[in-house]
């Protein structure tokens, strides 16, 4: 297969998770290495296709300012699928908890599925939490759906509430639609609410105005997706840890290579 045409497919793979596509679009980068006059724009339409996962822009940020883009790349492909934000995870939450999540957290999904003790209270959103409920159920795996009414009494009686960043920028947060409201209940009911945030999800500030600019968040209300201050979490559990310092472990990933922020001619 053509480099460019793996990178439609993988710009087309809506519903795989982030480990998936950075590897598939990291090792698709690495194929056009005798056509390099390509790569800025590769990069680009894989940011325009999935404007809103953060790794993908980590990624491409990182392989454009390299002086080796494709050794880069191919350094990068599977940083995402190893990470160790699951195992810190795992670490902080307690045996036997009721943990609530907001639609297919994959980094947390990956930690509770896992474990096997928990029970994972899920609010909907888009569809995303009512298809993840199905497959856990499938997999024989402890869960409820939590539908909206009943969300105030979910969040009372958990035993952790966890938001899971689709991005972060230096002091807020993008996440599934659904995720402000899930925040403001539990802080309304005293519960503090950790902040999940993988690898590559930390973009700097003129990357992080660049998505948001696309995305239109704070334009449409239709868009669903929310954008949250880092104030909002009492902890952030990522890649090098748990902290209690939430702004101070929002700290770029990748740099602020604007290349990525013009419109692909195609």
């Amino acid at each position: 297969m053509h480099p460019i045409e793996r990178l439609r497919y993988v710009a087309r793979a809506d519903g795989a998770g982030p480990g998936v596509l950075v590897r598939e679009t990291a090792l698709a980068l690495c194929d056009m290495d005798m056509d390099p006059q390509s790569l800025v724009l590769a990069c680009r339409r894989i940011v325009e296709r999935h404007p809103s996962m953060a790794q993908l822009w980590w990624l491409c940020a990182n392989v454009l300012a390299a002086a080796e883009p494709f050794s880069r790349a191919r350094a990068l492909a599977l940083v995402v699928e190893r990470e160790d934000t699951p195992g810190h995870l795992d670490d902080e939450i307690a045996d036997d908890s009721r943990v609530v999540i907001v639609g297919w957290p994959f980094n947390t999904v990956k930690c509770l599925a896992q474990r096997g003790d928990a029970l994972m209270l899920v609010v909907d959103s888009h569809g995303e939490g009512e298809a993840l409920v199905d497959r856990l159920h499938d997999a024989e795996i402890a869960a409820e759906l939590v539908p909206f009414e009943y969300l105030a009494g979910a969040i009372a009686s958990a035993d952790a509430v966890i938001v899971e960043a689709l991005a972060c920028g230096p002091d807020a947060v993008l996440a599934v639609g659904g995720s402000r409201t899930v925040v403001d209940t539990a802080r309304a009911h005293g519960k503090h609410v950790w902040l999940v945030a993988g690898v590559g999800t930390r973009l700097p500030k003129v990357l992080w105005d660049g998505m948001l600019a696309g995305l239109e968040v704070e334009g449409d209300w239709r868009v669903g997706l929310d954008v949250i201050p880092a104030s909002s979490f009492a902890k952030v559990v990522g890649p090098h840890g748990v902290s209690d310092d939430v702004p101070g472990n929002l700290q770029p990933e990748c740099p602020p290579t604007t290349e990525l922020l013009r419109r692909s001619v195609i």
